[in-house]
């Protein structure tokens, strides 16, 4: 028997302290032999992220005791974290930032580095002349720290050369198999790694040296990313040369697809293919904003492609090694899993389960696509759609559920319909929930990609109103009781929505972006020319910084607005929150900010997701007068 309960305030087992439990996440996918390594992010240890490993399959064991956390901070994003071999890990610890090694015959460690200044990340090792090759973020002067390409011989650590620094930015070092080759990624400023990037090689002599580097792959307008050597020396890659990030062998395309072969490169180490054998390939690839598992085979020097079911629609990670892959992935009833894939099928490694939803509890996104007008003309954006769902609840039969509409981070970043705990903490509660995927976003091609520049503030904002409006005419959620939420840029999305729209009743930033200067001045190496591409070059573009920063028009905001914020957090410095609300309460609005002392950019701690949730649940009751007796108000 159903209790019938106004939307939006129901009850559900859901809990933010569930929520916060359950946003762990695994990551950075290696095997050594036949042992996969993977990370694993404990919210309850205080977002360590803890290493570990499953041998030819078996249950999983941890590798690194705590305190250990591997965990990189370059470009404040990091991945890249470890690398195995020879029975050994070489990892970055997340409290020094420096690198370690792992011995597993023993659990021993030693401390390779010792530069406290510097940060490491994407780790390769050169098992053959036993030195480690890694990007170094080097803090030590004044001004914007150095990229560099380090190799450090680990029979004498203290000998640390630069291989290559002559660009603001290098990822990637790949070394072939036969140890003859070395491959890797740069770019400079005011380029972001989706936008430019050159594929460069190397030739690794007898002797240990490097020679110079060849212009393999990439330029002004061309983005690269993901190299990766085949188990017969071939270079692969990806590049978005004819708009769409296909995947490419010595040059040549694989297949030429309408799809997207990888995600912008935000963080080190990504990893979206792999090779069971030279001419076996395992891949992912997204349309429109779903990701799917491929096989790639090699006939006579043409690749056929294969479709392969694993009820997934968003895969993160994929490694290969001796015939065997692991995958990690989510589904829409299912939250991200870790598979072990071999000739005789995929078993589960480590899931996450989905208790205490039932199946029936779960609401699944509707892919829409929606048109916008605006003032940038007749466009369309995409989003997905989840109605609320809750096996215990029904509502009125003349009840519409409040919406909540998500701006993703990035902005050059996607969303996807995989089982997210955050949404499914609303849609429990009896909200509508609509995750757009904006101009800007990432899965549709370097055109829509593009869409965004020069234009942010602008055309993301017409996208976020224009879907709201559409949920609306729909007749799928009430008319006002409409909020927007975001976090980061996604919070810079939110703050324009009010200041330049009246779409919404209430508004919530998560760590947001309020001053477009401020932040072309204050923030971290990686980003601190993104704005030329979005905005415009600073200052040269000033005044149009101006116009579109949300604290200079904090006046405009007629809705409550709630605003989180770490103390701790680099990329959006707090006091881009704080003026932001103090500004808001001058004009005479109704402001609510939490500051949590110690997190950064993006909540970690399983406390503090917990309050967040919860905070922001009462905050939307509140607002829209929501009687959580259960009584339709």
């Amino acid at each position: 028997m159903k209790t019938t309960a106004a939307y939006g305030t129901w009850r559900s087992p859901l809990t933010g302290d569930f929520v916060a439990g359950r946003s762990q996440r695994m990551g950075e996918l290696q095997w050594d032999q036949n042992r996969l390594f993977w990370l694993e992010t404990r919210p309850a240890e205080l977002g360590r992220q803890a290493l570990m490993c499953s041998c030819a399959g078996a249950p999983a064991t941890e590798v690194l005791p705590s305190p250990w956390s591997v965990r990189s901070t370059v470009h404040e994003y990091g991945g890249g974290s470890y690398c195995a071999g020879a029975n050994r890990i070489f990892f970055v610890n997340a409290a020094d930032q420096q690198i370690h090694e792992l011995n597993l015959a023993d659990s021993s460690v030693r401390t390779l580095t010792q530069t406290p200044r510097c940060r490491y990340a994407d780790l390769q090792l050169d098992a053959i002349r036993q030195r480690l090759m890694a990007v170094c973020e080097d803090h030590r002067g004044d001004g914007e720290p150095r990229n560099r390409l380090v190799v450090i011989d680990l029979n004498n650590t203290q000998n640390i050369l630069t291989l290559e620094d002559s660009w603001d930015f290098v990822s990637s070092p790949r070394i072939s198999p036969d140890g003859s080759s070395l491959a890797y990624l740069t770019w400079s400023h005011p380029h972001m790694p989706w936008d430019s990037t050159r594929l460069w090689r190397r030739s690794i002599h007898a002797d240990g040296s490097i020679g110079d580097a060849s212009l393999i792959a990439g330029g002004e307008t061309e983005s690269v990313t993901q190299p990766l050597w085949s188990p017969a020396g071939e270079l692969f890659w990806v590049s978005d040369k004819t708009g769409w990030w296909n995947l490419y062998c010595d040059g040549v395309a694989v297949l030429l697809e309408e799809a997207e072969f990888a995600p912008p490169q935000w963080v080190f180490g990504q990893s979206h293919y792999g090779f069971l054998n030279p001419d076996t390939l395992l891949a992912a690839h997204s349309r429109n904003g779903e990701w799917q598992l491929i096989q790639l085979l090699r006939n006579a020097g043409q690749w056929q492609m294969t479709p392969l079911d694993l009820s997934v629609n968003h895969i993160s990670q994929i490694a290969c090694a001796q015939g065997q892959s692991a995958i990690l992935g989510a589904g829409p009833r299912r939250p991200q899993t870790l598979w072990h894939m071999q000739s005789g099928g995929a078993v589960i490694l480590r899931e996450y389960p989905i208790e205490p939803l039932a199946p029936e509890d779960i609401s699944t996104g509707r892919s829409l696509t929606f048109p916008v007008v605006g003032a940038s003309g007749s466009n369309e954006a995409h989003g997905f759609f989840y109605p609320p769902a809750n096996a215990n609840y029904t509502a009125p039969g003349d009840d519409l559920p409040p919406l909540i509409v998500i701006g993703h981070g990035g902005p050059t970043s996607a969303t996807d319909p995989s089982l997210n705990f955050k949404i499914q903490f609303w849609t429990q509660r009896g909200f509508a929930v609509l995750d757009v995927n904006y101009r800007g976003s990432t899965g549709y091609g370097r055109h829509y990609r593009d869409a965004l520049r020069g234009q942010w503030g602008l055309v993301d904002v017409e996208d976020l109103c224009a879907g709201a409006e559409y949920v609306t005419a729909q007749g799928w959620v009430h008319p006002e009781r409409r909020a927007i939420r975001g976090s980061s840029a996604g919070g810079f999305s939110v703050l324009c929505a009010l200041t330049d729209h009246q779409t919404f009743n209430a508004g919530v930033s998560l760590y947001g972006i309020a001053d477009l200067e401020a932040l072309a001045r204050d923030t971290h190496k990686f980003e601190a020319r993104y704005l030329d591409s979005l905005v415009g070059p600073y200052p040269a573009a000033q005044s149009e910084y101006v116009r579109r920063s949300p604290l200079h028009k904090a006046n405009r905001i007629r809705c409550p607005l709630l605003v989180f914020q770490g103390q701790a957090d680099k990329v959006v410095p707090p006091a881009q929150a704080e003026q932001m609300v103090a500004a808001v309460k001058k004009a005479g609005t109704a402001v609510e900010y939490v500051v949590y002392p110690d997190e950064a950019h993006g909540f970690r701690r399983a406390a503090n997701i917990q309050h967040q949730l919860d905070t922001e649940l009462a905050f939307y009751q509140r607002v829209f007068g929501l009687n959580t007796s259960g009584e339709t108000p």
